[in-house]
């Protein structure tokens, strides 16, 4: 089952990979996350104790679960559908393009037209990712496929930052974890809102 998540990446896909090991020490060393524990057979890190100072959540009173379940069962399934805030981290040398099935069109930069074929686009890229090249229809704008213009329902990169438990729009990263994350790869920073 699909959760939905905050997803942090750096904002220009070029910016090279940041180690899992140089995030989480920056990130338990602001208290954004805690000690890392297992689940499904892989790490997760539970909320740190700055986590509510590091992350802004929006609206009136949100419903937030920051503890996770004591029952194995129950944290394998509520980490999986995100029924709590806790964080995935990964980092690939690989691209990636990050994104869930109902992401909208994207826009050309050049004339701001919706792409309806992003979608087979996309996967041509994902099975030659030397081939980032695509060519808009309408304005003859050519450029990489990581410029198309998703906002922030969709993105490409090579480091994520994954806040599960949080509903889109619902939530921002602050400036100290902004800031600390930029500290890393010498490049801004944005956010996702997806469910995946």
């Amino acid at each position: 089952m699909a959760a939905h998540k905050l997803i942090l990446l750096p904002s220009d896909p070029v910016c090279p990979a940041v180690s899992t090991t140089l995030l989480v020490g920056k990130l338990q060393a602001i208290g954004l996350i805690g000690r890392p524990r297992e689940v499904n057979n892989d790490t997760f890190y539970p909320t740190g104790e700055h986590f509510l100072q590091l992350v802004t959540f929006l609206g009136c009173s949100p419903m937030i679960e920051l503890e996770p379940p004591s029952d194995p069962v129950m944290l394998a399934t509520d980490s999986t559908t995100g029924k709590f805030c806790h964080v995935f981290l990964e980092s690939s040398a690989t691209l990636r393009f990050r994104s869930d099935p109902r992401t909208p069109a994207p826009h050309c930069p050049g004339c701001h037209t919706a792409v309806a074929d992003w979608q087979p686009r996309i996967q041509r890229w994902q099975s030659n990712p030397a081939n980032r090249d695509w060519h808009c229809t309408h304005c003859d704008y050519s450029g990489d496929i990581t410029s198309l213009g998703f906002r922030k329902s969709a993105g490409f990169g090579r480091s994520f930052v994954e806040i599960r438990g949080i509903y889109p729009s619902e939530a921002v990263p602050g400036e100290t974890l902004l800031n600390t994350l930029k500290s890393l790869t010498h490049c801004d920073w944005s956010t996702l809102y997806i469910k995946e």
